[in-house]
């Protein structure tokens, strides 16, 4: 190994013993489902009032969490905060998704089977670091901000590095890595934290890396006609434009209304591939200089 390999592996992130990890339970895990006014219960919380979420103290002395981070995206109870509702999340979301969500991976690990090191920022149950490794990639990395989503994704996909982080402050040294995929990362992200986090995306890239970005369209939230229902894919549209309605996604409207153009553009990345569709959108983006 070169003086330079060994450098950068001193200065990678330390992955932790997944195995040995022990998480504390929050209220959503003393949760009683298996009785009436529990299931009730439960229900209530999906459909009503979003609340703050909480986090052990422990936790918090050991990651730092942004703020924006702690709500209960998806009308999740605690959010992404639970032993119970993280691995509930991983497959739900499949679930609701109706097979795209796979379609996704596919084409985010497709664009990155030629790198060598690659980071899977927000990657929640570890499902698309694991379809970049099947693609053939050497080395890669998971982040995401709830270790109890990287538990459960470290249990399932062993071989992908998970470590805790957020995507505006990536841990590795500079030009680390050459390829970073975001699949549904940006609609849950505020504008600002977007800017800080395609910003770190150059940082940690060498130059001709590759950022893969998978998105809901805009097309969820348009409005349609009944009669649309009745046209081709028109039930497609009804049936994505219900559910981002329904689930709680803080900063959607905030990802459509950005100039994603100008976004890369400043970040120092030009534009490759772009495809766009319901009820995902696609962007292969290129590092091109530093900023």
């Amino acid at each position: 190994m070169s003086s330079a390999a060994v450098t950068r592996e001193l200065n990678d992130p330390a992955v932790p013993n997944w195995k040995e990890v022990q998480l504390e339970d929050t209220w959503p895990d003393s949760l009683d489902l298996g009785t009436f006014s529990g299931a009730w219960h439960f229900t209530k919380l999906i459909f009503g009032k979003r609340r703050p979420v909480s986090v052990p103290s422990s936790l918090l002395e050991q990651v730092a969490i942004p703020k924006y981070v702690l709500q209960e995206f998806h009308n999740l109870p605690n959010g992404n905060y639970s032993r119970r509702f993280s691995r509930g999340y991983i497959t739900g979301f499949d679930i609701s998704m109706l097979g795209y969500a796979d379609v996704a991976r596919g084409w985010i690990a497709s664009r990155l089977k030629s790198c060598h090191a690659v980071v899977d920022v927000g990657t929640a149950g570890g499902k698309t670091g694991r379809a970049i490794k099947d693609a053939g990639v050497e080395e890669v990395w998971g982040i995401d901000p709830s270790p109890y989503l990287l538990k459960h994704a470290a249990e399932d996909h062993p071989c992908v590095k998970f470590v805790p982080g957020v995507a505006e402050d990536l841990p590795f040294p500079d030009k680390r890595l050459d390829g970073v995929a975001a699949c549904f990362l940006f609609h849950e992200v505020p504008p600002k934290y977007a800017r800080l986090a395609f910003a770190s995306f150059n940082r940690v890239l060498k130059v001709g890396g590759k950022v893969i970005v998978a998105e809901p369209s805009e097309q969820q939230l348009e409005s349609f006609k009944l009669k649309e229902f009745f046209g081709k894919k028109g039930w497609l549209k009804v049936y994505f434009k219900t559910l981002a309605n329904f689930v709680h996604e803080p900063f959607l409207d905030a990802w459509h209304s950005h100039n994603k153009l100008e976004l890369f553009e400043n970040a120092g990345f030009a534009v490759v591939e772009l495809e766009q569709g319901l009820p995902i959108n696609y962007y292969h983006l290129e590092k091109v200089r530093d900023i």
